[in-house]
């Protein structure tokens, strides 16, 4: 991965996710992330009662977007497929350490509902960044 991808995304802390519920039409959402860059995986935690966990109890994984930058006064965008599952018992140690890590104000923060966390990982995306004084900047994996 791109190392100016890598910091660009390191600056944000809220993105759009949609999902594919299990009927095949998709649910976008707003977000708060955590990542870590190897590997490439993006984590997030919600509420068993909220549509996006749908399809994470639906099947063993799901197809998603997630796209992050969408701010005029940035001007970067970073927009990628792949796909949702929810994280494994053996996994949470981790997630604790990387979600909580960026968010800690929000460990147990759940108001009577049963959390779910879950991770997604990329297999294909594309960053954007109109800052530059050649012009637009595009990568794009494959």
């Amino acid at each position: 991965m791109n190392q100016e991808i890598l910091d660009y995304i390191k600056t944000q802390r809220v993105g759009v996710l949609a999902v594919e519920m299990l009927d095949g039409s998709p649910h976008g959402a707003t977000v708060h992330f955590a990542h870590t860059e190897e590997p490439f995986v993006f984590y997030f935690e919600t509420c068993r009662d909220y549509r996006k966990s749908e399809p994470l109890f639906g099947r063993e994984a799901s197809r998603a977007s997630l796209v992050i930058g969408f701010d005029e006064n940035n001007m970067k965008t970073f927009q990628t497929d792949g796909e949702i599952r929810l994280m494994k018992k053996e996994e949470m140690e981790f997630f604790n350490e990387v979600y909580y890590g960026k968010f800690p104000n929000k460990k147990g923060k759940w108001y009577g509902s049963d959390p779910v966390f879950f991770m997604f990982t990329p297999k294909w995306w594309r960053f954007t960044d109109w800052t530059k004084p050649e012009g637009k900047l595009i990568l794009t994996s494959n």
